[in-house]
């Protein structure tokens, strides 16, 4: 049976052989249908993906948005803690920024979801309550990255404090402001300034972390195009397409920090 060559052998052989001397005779032919399936496939009518797309690039800025806040404000207790004047509350922050830093963002992602979840049926079990209620997706994941992202902008902070002269901190006293006031009005303004361009890098890096979430089921973009792919099986047009995504993401971050950048430092340049 091996001597024998089957039928579809032989036209799957003639139908290589085909498509390859057009290729080579009418070039721009080729890519220009290549062009046009591609558009077809990411495009907004039936049978593309570009529906799909749209939403899991809002859901992948979503979830950014909602770890941000939480990574700020998280990183700024810890950076103030490592400050601190209590040995406990040194070793307490210090110690956290170090377990966050060690452990993979998708182990911390899985910890919180599934955890979380865990924890809840088992309360309500002691409450005879039944319930198979799990966190979203969105808010685990969301949660998981702002804690990864307290960890790395707690050096940031603890960098942007420690670059803020002591005469700031006198004049401030000076002027009778209350220890709050004192932080919001003279110390946190400038500590931001400086901190910006860090953080603005970390912004960058947590859009980017935010395709593991993809794994606890959130549709956010990465999922979105992983389905496209199992559906299609177009896996170099899919992917690079979602390069793209991310790039002018990225790109358009890049902007509104720039623009951040321009706008806490404008006293400097008048001052120039």
């Amino acid at each position: 049976m091996d001597r024998y060559i089957h039928i579809h052998d032989v036209c799957a052989t003639y139908c290589g052989f085909n498509r390859l001397k057009i290729a080579l005779t009418n070039p721009i032919h080729v890519v220009r249908c290549q062009g046009v399936c591609c558009m077809e496939l990411v495009g907004f009518g039936a049978g593309g993906w570009g529906w799909s797309f749209l939403s899991g690039l809002a859901v992948t800025v979503e979830v950014a948005i909602l770890a941000l806040p939480i990574g700020l404000f998280f990183g700024l207790m810890i950076a103030f803690g490592r400050r601190s004047r209590s040995r406990l509350i040194r070793i307490a922050s210090v110690g956290y920024a170090n377990a966050f830093q060690a452990i993979p963002e998708l182990l911390t992602i899985f910890a919180i979801y599934h955890g979380c979840s865990q924890l809840i049926q088992l309360l309500m079990s002691e409450l005879d309550i039944q319930t198979s209620w799990t966190v979203p997706g969105v808010a685990a994941g969301s949660f998981a990255l702002g804690l990864v992202f307290a960890a790395y902008s707690s050096e940031i902070w603890l960098s942007a404090l420690a670059g803020i002269g002591r005469g700031q901190y006198e004049a401030a006293m000076s002027l009778g402001l209350p220890s709050i006031a004192s932080l919001r009005i003279v110390i946190l303004p400038q500590a931001f300034r400086l901190a910006l361009p860090g953080l603005g890098n970390l912004w960058i890096i947590l859009l980017k972390d935010t395709a593991l979430v993809s794994l606890i089921s959130v549709s956010e973009f990465m999922r979105e195009v992983n389905l496209a792919v199992a559906a299609t099986h177009r896996y170099f047009v899919l992917y690079l397409f979602a390069c793209l995504g991310y790039i002018v993401l990225t790109k358009i971050s890049e902007l509104v920090l720039e623009g951040l950048n321009l706008r806490t430092s404008r006293h400097l340049v008048r001052a120039a």
